[in-house]
């Protein structure tokens, strides 16, 4: 699907939806007539919207956002009445104004790949001969950001924006022996996995502010180009380097994703349930890192479930893991070896009444170690 097709499908089910589809929006406050008094919407990636309206004729509407790493944009506006509106950068300069997304739509959109840094929204209704009782600016960044060369040094690093969460970019190596540069911030310490998604050769190294590797990876998987990076950090600023393995070829394209898990590692004893590690009441998705230290070893985890959910639990290793779950009087609920006939991670997805669960994690045959693995907790 085109980028500006997906636009246009949104707009046209939110105006048969109605407003209630952008939910929580803020509501703008007057007077935000000039770039110095202008609103706050959003900071990208993520989303953000404001509820206004031109409440007299003449009036113009200014809001600001932040774009924390290079990515497509889009800017609209949701309403039944004529909206205009143009983009600028903080240095005043114009980049982009629209009137109608289409024939007998008034509602407006811009979408424009932009830099890191501030933006400007004007908006106010076209022709300036009427008043706009309410509209709705939405301003949000879809998928990935993308390189910009030159990102040789840690100088011109591209800045990928905050974990805990989840941050992504696309790139490639054009040139033999050229590599990338990305920066991010861990704001609170979490569980970082770091990988490429590709089907040509990278290697990947994790590195903090003085130029050490704290780690790398070529192959995380034989037989598989794509690399894998798992450590536990704490708050800092970290750059993530990409190159081709060998240095002898190209990179027509990759994506690398850095994901920030605010997982509780395991402390051991945890192998009995009246030992097991507390991982939180269940609100969104909780995460664990534990190992399987050898023969008969047993991980116990514990968490709770404050009204009745869809709960899926699983691995993540390159171990074979076997989970199960059981209630608070012992009895077991569920349990899963393998996900399918190739992937040795576990799975199970369960409808759960309140009270509190536990969960075991040991290695399938109770003979073999297991380095390290997550465990996901998780409402649907």
């Amino acid at each position: 699907m085109r980028r500006g097709t997906f636009g246009m499908i949104v707009v046209i089910l939110l105006l048969a939806s109605g407003v209630s589809a952008w939910s929580q929006c803020a509501t703008e406050v007057e007077d935000n007539n000039t770039v110095a008094l202008a609103d706050y919407v959003a900071e990208l990636p993520g989303a953000g919207c404001i509820e206004g309206s031109i409440g007299v004729v003449g009036d113009i509407d200014f809001y600001y956002f932040d774009v924390l790493s290079p990515r497509w944009v889009l800017i609209e506006t949701l309403t039944n009445e004529d909206t205009e509106i143009a983009l600028w950068d903080i240095d005043g300069n114009q980049m982009a104004q629209n009137d109608d997304i289409a024939l007998n739509i008034y509602s407006s959109r811009i979408e424009e790949f932009l830099a890191t840094g501030r933006y400007i929204v004007a908006v106010w209704e076209h022709g300036d001969d009427n008043v706009i009782y309410d509209y709705t600016l939405h301003i949000s960044a879809e998928g990935c950001s993308e390189e910009v060369e030159n990102n040789d040094s840690f100088d011109l690093a591209d800045h990928l924006g905050d974990v805990p969460g989840e941050v992504c970019v696309t790139g490639s190596i054009g040139v033999v022996a050229d590599y990338d540069l990305f920066s991010f911030n861990v704001t609170s310490g979490c569980l970082l996995t770091i990988s490429t998604v590709t089907n040509e050769d990278t290697e990947i190294a994790l590195l903090d502010v003085y130029g050490n590797v704290i780690a790398s990876n070529d192959d995380y998987v034989v037989g598989e180009y794509w690399s894998w990076i798992e450590r536990e950090m704490p708050i800092g600023t970290y750059y993530v380097m990409v190159w081709e393995h060998g240095d002898d070829n190209v990179i027509y394209s990759y994506t690398l994703v850095v994901q920030g898990s605010m997982c509780v590692s395991e402390v051991e004893p945890n192998d009995d349930y009246t030992l097991a590690d507390a991982i939180g009441n269940l609100s969104g998705q909780l995460c664990a890192s534990g190992s399987i230290g050898g023969s008969g070893d047993l991980d116990y985890f514990m968490f709770t479930v404050s009204r009745a959910m869809s709960v899926t639990l699983w691995t993540e290793t390159t171990g074979d893991t076997e989970i199960a779950l059981f209630d608070g009087a012992g009895n077991t609920l569920a349990s899963n070896d393998d996900v399918s006939a190739t992937d040795t991670s576990s799975w199970i997805n369960i409808d759960l009444p309140v009270g509190t669960y536990y969960v075991a994690v040991r290695e399938f045959t109770g003979a073999d170690w297991i380095d390290s693995y997550l465990l996901y907790v998780s409402t649907d």
